[in-house]
């Protein structure tokens, strides 16, 4: 199965819980940047993010299987 997360940008505050929590490193963030961005191909599924997120700025789905 292939998940992705999606950043909801107007509600997101750039505070980096989302890649602190992230087990499988699916998401970077960095001081330099305003907000979080995903590392394709890394993401789970697990809704650590989602769960993590004070400000429900995050959505994870699953991507439709190819073939």
């Amino acid at each position: 199965m292939t998940w992705e997360w999606k950043l909801v940008e107007t509600q997101c505050a750039g505070c980096g819980i989302c890649a602190d929590v992230c087990p499988h490193a699916a998401i970077t963030m960095t001081r330099e940047m305003a907000y979080p961005e995903a590392v394709p191909g890394k993401c789970e599924g697990c809704m650590d993010c989602v769960e993590q997120c004070p400000f429900g700025a995050i959505e994870v789905r699953q991507l439709a299987a190819c073939g």
